[in-house]
């Protein structure tokens, strides 16, 4: 069934979800919603949100769809008690995918099955990265692992966290936090964590399985839709996601998300902090920030 559901995903995104991207980005950039902070929701946010809470139900009956651009407070309550969910982010990186020739952006489609991911895909459509051009991450509770563009894609073999590059912490924060600063001064003159804005969460955590895990990414006061989805595919690519205390993040703890609304009605669902490295450096790092 995941093997199947993956497959029609994957079409999809191809196909629609592609059209829908290089339409936006390319000719009619309509900005729906300006979320305040800098976010926003173009239509393409809307178009493909609408897509896929419509079309994840039919293919995988008694389902239900965590949406950014719909999300609501009843919705959460329906997860406590619904076994399959659906976390969809239609644009992570709406700034980037509002600015020309800025490719951070990604489409990420997950499926939680009594709250363990079980089917995760993040789409990069014009993103390089060692000379290919669009980026399919993925990843199935099956043997096969986590995928990059059909190849698999496992961890690094080093087990030194002064051996590895730390870089890019994505928030708009502008100062490293003290755990942060704690990580950062074990990487001597690699150190490269920065804050910026405007760039994909779901896709940073990807690139770092791209990388082969030679990267570190922390991420503070998230959304469930912009982890989830990325962090499964760290996992099966051999690496670990975990929060500040050093609990694995999967299975998912609802008890660790919580809902708010800003001022201007604006839903979300914030995941507690976490960081995604090779699973050989975890226990040095929660060393450090202990």
């Amino acid at each position: 069934m995941l093997e199947s559901l993956r497959n029609k995903i994957k079409e999809i995104l191809l196909s629609e979800v592609k059209d829908i991207i290089m339409t936006a980005r390319n000719e009619n950039m309509i900005v729906v919603e300006e979320k305040g902070n800098g976010d926003s929701a173009t239509i393409a946010d809307v178009k493909i949100g609408e897509l896929f809470s419509r079309i994840l139900p039919e293919i995988l009956p008694n389902s239900i769809v965590i949406n950014e651009e719909d999300f609501s407070e009843q919705v959460f309550e329906k997860m406590k008690t619904t076994r399959y969910i659906w976390i969809v982010d239609p644009i992570d990186g709406t700034k980037a995918f509002r600015t020309p020739n800025n490719n951070e952006y990604c489409v990420g489609i997950g499926l939680l099955d009594n709250l363990n991911p079980v089917l995760s895909l993040v789409y990069l459509p014009e993103y390089e990265f060692n000379g290919e051009k669009g980026l399919m991450f993925e990843a199935i509770d099956t043997e096969e692992g986590a995928k990059l563009n059909g190849r698999n894609i496992l961890v690094t073999d080093k087990d030194n966290l002064s051996e590895l590059l730390c870089i890019d912490h994505i928030h708009r924060d502008t100062e490293l936090n003290e755990i942060e600063k704690k990580i950062s001064s074990k990487c001597g003159k690699r150190e490269k964590i920065r804050a910026y804005e405007g760039h994909s969460t779901l896709a940073n955590y990807a690139l770092v399985v791209a990388d082969n895990l030679n990267r570190i990414f922390t991420r503070r006061n998230a959304n469930l839709w912009d982890v989830e989805q990325s962090a499964y595919i760290v996992e099966k690519a051999g690496g670990v996601v975990f929060y500040n205390d050093g609990t694995d993040i999967f299975p998912l703890d609802l008890n660790r998300l919580n809902v708010k609304v800003d001022e201007n009605g604006n839903n979300f669902l914030i995941i507690d902090s976490n960081i995604a490295c090779a699973k050989t450096i975890k226990t040095e790092i929660l060393s450090l920030i202990k």
